[in-house]
């Protein structure tokens, strides 16, 4: 038997691709004696193959450890065969030749398909000889010798010496075979590839569900990482089920007007398509599938189709918040950044053709070039922002990087339950954010910039217009909207787009500034809008405070960044109120990183041109390595903070009673996280609830300015009040605990 095959280039690799079509024998080397014979006896032929694929109703595509071993048993069995060719009796007596040929032939043709068999069967074939060595003619006895000594013991040698032989040897059918020879695997239908079995010495460390997918993280000690193993429950369909998959995916494809690049925009319709194809079809190959059935198969086959594939799962687990495909796509494995687990490999591989159909989609969909000459490109996917890079900027090809975005806005409470801050610090920048101070957010790429710069818009009261400027949109525009706050969102060119259609960053500031008194933010200032920020900043021009995001992993490096780089005269830098650095942590040198705000800042008044060599910052809390976690400084207690002073006398006050306002925001604080934990309610955390607390504070407040004077004591017990009839069970019921 000899099944049809082809080699080919696919993605940079050398490809043997057997056409199984509807084989009896399942298009398995790892379960099928006869599939493992064909691929072997191809790899004695081909030495330079990157990959061997087993195109059946699923696609097996064997690679890496599994395609090393196969070749390794290929080599055996080549040097092996090679002692056909010897003489296999003594010179002078040929009657044993024809029966020790056959018999070796056999040996050869068992070690392709089933060589731990053959093993043992080698063994047998030597212990009877053996037994039989001391019998017979003096020429028998040295013939029987030289046939052990010259073939048979090369070959055993050989063949426990090989994988296939020694590390599944006591393994009772071909299950060893199973654990060594670990495919990717997927339905025809489906592009990309899943490795269905964790690697060997991998440790299972957590398992949870998806809404249609299973989740393991296993830990890999030798390499100090975790691997994230996705089970979507496309990839355990019954063959009934990918059969009646792949012919309507046919169908459609036979009628390509069915199908549209932007995916978002009618993907609802799209999937009512596929229902009726389902089930015409189903009535026709008489399948029981009911209402049910019908719609998952749909959902599926969109999602595979017009969707993000296998990515579209990945993104649905709220606990993966970056996801990155590195070229040449499909030489490693997605990696992710976990939540709990940080940077994590996949068991996900992605085909050239998954990147090339991801790029059609998202230039659709951003209506931005895609191209060698504009080889970056940037766009927001309800909730995920995608770069995209190719080249000649990437050499091997495209990559992409897709950030998922947490589907309700950031809270300080839900930041300081994290440990990202704590709630001193939460209520000092709650009181900054009030106070309508110029604030920066500094830190490195993921260390929480924009998650913070998110949370702090919520404490803006929501009678204050907000415009907020981006090039892509990650801060919380449209629930910011539901929540009632008055928010006018402007996109701007960006940074890594070449396109002259789009509206720049700084004019669009520009424009800002002439739509009236806001609350104007900036998603991040990296350019020449930065000029004109500052000059807003400086004038007052924009009415209300002034809060942005900028790389840095200080606040003396964000001075560095903007006066030296962009070219801002120390003067105008002034107008920087504070500057917030968040940080990843590596405490004591370890390899779990842990995401800080480190360090809070003032400008302090006095300096001419230099605030780094004139002492021009002052620390309000900075990071306690030896405690992890933020402390006020001297400066914070003391009172001598110049932004605590001027906020101070713009609400006609004392500094001492805005430090006893900023610990009633702190108590506040606490108090949310401590009813969530008791009730088991993480609702109480989120941005609807935190919203409603912040306004009944502040109408509080305002009870209390009738009088003249404030009672914070007073107010917190108000507030406690108002905090008992909102968790009734009537008005929020408790939920179930998080994760």
């Amino acid at each position: 038997m000899t099944c049809k095959h082809a080699t080919f280039n696919f993605g940079g690799m050398r490809v043997l691709e057997f056409k199984c079509g509807d084989c009896p024998h399942g298009a398995s080397v790892e379960y099928s004696e006869v599939c493992m014979r064909e691929v072997v006896q191809e790899l004695t032929l081909h030495a330079d193959l990157d990959a061997v694929v087993l195109a059946g109703l699923y696609e097996r595509e064997y690679r890496g450890q599994a395609l090393a071993a196969l070749r390794e048993m290929a080599e055996v069995a080549r040097d092996c065969s090679y002692l056909l060719l010897k003489p296999l009796t003594l010179a002078d007596c040929s009657r044993c030749e024809q029966e020790r040929a056959g018999r070796l032939r056999r040996q050869l043709e068992l070690m392709l398909g089933d060589p731990s068999r053959a093993h043992a069967e080698l063994k047998g074939m030597i212990e009877e000889l053996r037994e039989r060595e001391g019998k017979g003619a003096e020429m028998c006895r040295r013939c029987r010798g030289a046939f052990l000594e010259g073939v048979l013991h090369p070959v055993l040698s050989s063949l426990a010496g090989a994988k296939l032989v020694k590390e599944v040897e006591g393994e009772r059918g071909r299950g060893g075979y199973a654990k060594l020879l670990q495919p990717l695997i997927k339905p025809r239908f489906l592009t990309s590839r899943l490795l269905l079995e964790p690697p060997q010495g991998a440790k299972l460390v957590d398992a949870y569900e998806l809404e249609s997918a299973e989740v393991r993280i296993y830990s890999l000690p030798d390499e100090l990482q975790h691997i994230y193993f996705l089970v979507p429950s496309e990839y355990r369909l019954p063959p009934d089920r990918v059969s009646l998959l792949h012919k309507v995916r046919s169908t459609l494809l036979s009628d390509s007007e069915k199908f549209s690049a932007n995916f978002l925009a009618e993907r609802d319709e799209f999937e009512r398509t596929c229902e009726e194809l389902i089930a015409r079809v189903a009535r026709e190959d008489q399948l029981d599938v009911d209402k049910r059935d019908i719609r998952a198969l749909a959902r599926c086959l969109a999602k595979f189709t017009v969707g993000l594939g296998v990515l579209e799962t990945l993104l649905s687990d709220d606990r993966v918040q970056d996801v990155y495909i590195d070229a040449p796509v499909g030489r490693t494995p997605v990696h992710i950044y976990h939540r709990d687990f940080e940077e994590s490999v996949s068991n996900i591989y992605l085909t050239p053709g998954d990147a090339e159909s991801l790029v059609s989609k998202f230039r659709a969909v951003s209506g931005r070039p895609f191209s060698e000459a504009d080889p970056a490109l940037d766009l927001d996917l309800g909730g995920v922002r995608v770069t995209a890079i190719g080249r000649p900027l990437s050499p091997e090809g495209t990559a992409f990087a897709l950030r998922r975005h947490k589907p309700t806005p950031w809270t300080l409470p839900q930041l300081v339950r994290a440990r990202f801050l704590t709630p001193r610090a939460a209520g000092l920048l709650s009181l900054l954010v009030d106070g309508q101070t110029s604030l920066l957010v500094t830190g490195s790429r993921g260390a929480g910039k924009t998650s913070l710069l998110g949370a702090l818009l919520l404490e803006i009261l929501p009678k204050f217009r907000i415009i907020v400027l981006e090039d892509t949109a990650e801060l919380p525009v449209a629930q910011l909207r539901s929540l009632g706050f008055k928010v006018q969102a402007l996109r701007v060119r960006a940074a890594v787009s070449a396109s002259e259609v789009e509206v720049s960053a700084q004019d669009a500031l520009r424009a800002a500034l002439r739509l009236g008194e806001s609350v104007l933010v900036v998603g991040e200032v990296r350019g020449p809008e930065a000029a004109c920020l500052y000059e807003a900043m400086r004038i007052g021009a924009a009415g209300n405070s002034v809060m942005g995001t900028i790389h840095g992993a200080s606040a003396r490096d964000v001075f560095e960044r903007v006066v030296r780089d962009l070219g801002i005269p120390p003067s105008s830098f002034k107008a920087t109120d504070v500057i917030v650095v968040a940080s990843l942590i590596r405490r004591l040198g370890g390899v779990a990183r842990s995401r800080r705000v480190t360090q809070i800042t003032e400008l302090r008044d006095g300096w001419r041109e230099d605030p780094v060599s004139e002492g021009g910052f002052l620390d309000l809390m900075s990071y306690d390595s030896a405690t992890d976690e933020l402390k006020p400084t001297r400066a914070l207690a003391g009172l001598k903070s110049r932004v605590i002073a001027d906020i101070a006398r713009k609400w006609g006050t004392k500094p001492s009673e805005l430090s006893k306002n900023l610990n009633l925001r702190a108590k506040i604080c606490e108090e949310l996280i401590r009813a969530a934990r008791e009730l088991g309610n993480p609702q109480i955390l989120e941005a609807g609830f935190v919203v409603r607390s912040n306004l009944a504070y502040h109408s509080l407040l305002e009870q209390q300015l009738r009088h003249g004077t404030i009672d914070y004591d007073e107010v917190f017990e108000g507030w406690l009040a108002w905090l008992g009839r909102e968790l009734s069970p009537r008005q929020l019921a408790p939920r179930a605990p998080e994760g």
